[in-house]
């Protein structure tokens, strides 16, 4: 096995486009990842009879590059296309959303693009930075390290990096008994921002299995309740926006502490950071916080490595 030369740290798909780069020019590298697997935000959480989609919801691709990695994903049956009845929720009521870009899930569960991407690379799951080695060591040992953390994780390893703080956000998914007359909503009013049915993305297992995503102000605000007290509050926002009353089957709460910028539309000047002696700062944050933003970013830290 070759011996890698660049050290990375997060397995999220900065941290993944960056691997994927250097190796198709030859140059070897090793992920460090602080969970059990890649995906950082992407990844599917399981359930007790399948999984769910609980952090980003899709994604878009309009760079070409990425777009044509996306066309590559879908041909291996890592990613499909999702079309889904879409609205939009403000004080007015419900009406039609014109969003009809096309939007790409993985298949059959979004973290199933992570695993695509991760494929043949070298990866050290359950390493915590920080705690099981020092950013100190990975200088030491390699020729070039790359922190792909969210941003605030890569402050903490940096304390003098200039990144964007990122917002939380809490997120519940809820199993119901009745069908609605839409797939998804961007959501204008009230404590949530995004609903969608998962169970409406391509080769899902669930029938009704509505995911709600809670807006950057009040998961701050409620950034400590439990989830069990989360569910029942985001659950009772989303019976006042579904037409249809529903029961809850099951359900549960997650907490994406660091989720994406507070601003939408936050972007640094650069696709990447350079922070001296050979060490990139790469991410989401860099680009304005979308999945094809953290893509570029962790490329454009490739093609800093390789000048």
């Amino acid at each position: 096995m070759t011996t890698p030369q660049v050290a990375i740290i997060g397995a999220g798909i900065a941290g993944l486009a960056c691997a994927h780069a250097l190796r198709q020019h030859g140059i070897e590298s090793i992920i460090y990842e602080k969970s059990r697997g890649p995906g950082g935000r992407i990844s599917s959480k399981r359930t007790d009879n399948s999984s769910v989609d609980l952090g980003a919801q899709y994604f878009t691709a309009r760079d070409p590059g990425f777009a044509a990695l996306a066309l590559q994903a879908e041909q291996a049956g890592a990613l499909a296309r999702w079309e889904p009845n879409l609205a939009m929720i403000d004080d007015a009521g419900i009406q039609a959303s014109p969003d009809t870009q096309t939007r790409w899930v993985g298949a059959p569960r979004m973290g199933a693009f992570a695993h695509y991407l991760a494929r043949d690379l070298r990866i050290e799951p359950a390493t915590r930075i920080g705690e099981h080695r020092s950013l100190t060591e990975l200088r030491a040992q390699f020729t070039s390290v790359v922190i792909a953390t969210p941003a605030d994780q890569a402050r903490a390893l940096l304390p003098d990096l200039k990144v964007p703080a990122q917002a939380p956000c809490w997120a519940v998914w809820i199993d119901i008994d009745r069908d609605q007359p839409f797939d998804a909503a961007f959501v204008k009013t009230g404590p949530l921002r995004w609903i969608a049915n998962d169970a409406s993305k391509p080769g899902r297992a669930t029938r009704r299995r509505w995911v709600l995503h809670a807006t950057p102000s009040w998961s701050d605000t409620n950034l400590e309740l439990s989830a069990e007290q989360v569910l029942l509050k985001l659950t009772e926002a989303a019976g006042g926006l579904l037409p249809n009353a529903f029961r809850v089957e099951d359900g549960h709460a997650h907490r994406w502490r660091y989720a994406r910028p507070w601003d939408d539309q936050t972007a640094m000047a650069d696709a990447c950071i350079d922070a001296g002696d050979h060490l990139w700062v790469a991410g989401d944050y860099c680009m304005g916080g979308r999945v094809e933003g953290a893509w570029l970013s962790g490329v454009a830290a490739a093609q800093r490595i390789m000048r």
